[in-house]
């Protein structure tokens, strides 16, 4: 287990601890650092993870969701349950992830940032934001992408699959990074695309907004049923929301009333 791991598996105190500090209605918070997921938020990838996913499949005789449209309608995390509601047995997980993994690379090419997010990372870093990637997508993969696409450098924390010992929707990735970048996870808003995504948040204890993105992987009706703080459909979104008007160096916000 390398460090990055052991750190991941550390914070365990924040999961299910009757004595942990919860946000109140009214209460005011400060938001010191920004958590973002990274496919479907940051990365324009389901094309990738779709056609990676159905080489894989088909390497093993089975047959994934034919169209985008059914791929987006029936993923799901962990993404273990998404494989075997799709016909996959448990005995084959293994061999698919390691058949993805190797499938992945000759699709990542298609993978873009979308427009808006160097410039909301850029703001926020200028108003003194903390900033971190907490995502399901295997870590060399993720760090590969951040860097190719000139985002690296933006954060402070980057938690991948291989980097904790649970993946979303459990609460431990965020938890992770929150501790790595020095914050509590009240201090934090998860920003992410899918339902697990605000699970994971409301588990850990921060603030959520979801993404509403005609790329992205969950509809607004799968997002709005979870409940998140905001509900946004472009990054710039955030400013407001984490620092006031971006002139603002910081800007202490009551926490809203449950969406």
């Amino acid at each position: 287990m390398n460090s990055e791991h052991q750190f991941c598996a550390a914070p365990t105190h924040h999961l299910n601890n009757p004595n942990q500090e919860r946000r109140k209605p009214g209460q005011v918070m400060r938001i010191k650092a920004i958590v973002f997921d990274a496919s479907g938020t940051l990365l324009d990838d389901i094309v990738t993870v779709w056609r990676a996913n159905l080489s894989a499949y088909a390497a093993l005789g089975f047959e994934g969701p034919r169209t985008l449209e059914d791929f987006r309608a029936a993923f799901r995390l962990p993404i273990s349950e998404f494989h075997m509601a799709n016909g996959i047995p448990p005995e084959a997980l293994e061999e698919v992830d390691r058949i993805f993994r190797r499938s992945y690379p000759r699709f990542a090419s298609g993978v873009r940032a979308f427009p808006e997010v160097a410039e909301v990372l850029s703001a926020l870093k200028k108003q003194g934001k903390v900033l971190g990637v907490a995502s399901n997508i295997p870590s060399l993969f993720l760090k590969e992408h951040l860097k190719k696409l000139m985002m690296d450098g933006y954060f402070e924390a980057v938690i991948g699959q291989e980097d904790c010992d649970e993946q979303k929707p459990s609460p431990k990735p965020i938890l992770a990074s929150a501790e790595k970048l020095g914050v509590s996870p009240e201090e934090t808003i998860y920003v992410g695309d899918m339902e697990e995504d605000i699970i994971a948040a409301k588990a850990a204890n921060s603030l959520t907004a979801a993404i509403i993105r005609k790329e992205g992987y969950h509809a607004r009706w799968q997002l709005e049923r979870q409940g998140p703080d905001f509900l946004i459909s472009n990054l710039r979104e955030l400013l407001p929301i984490c620092c006031g008007p971006v002139s603002q160096a910081s800007t202490d916000l009551p926490v809203p009333k449950p969406y």
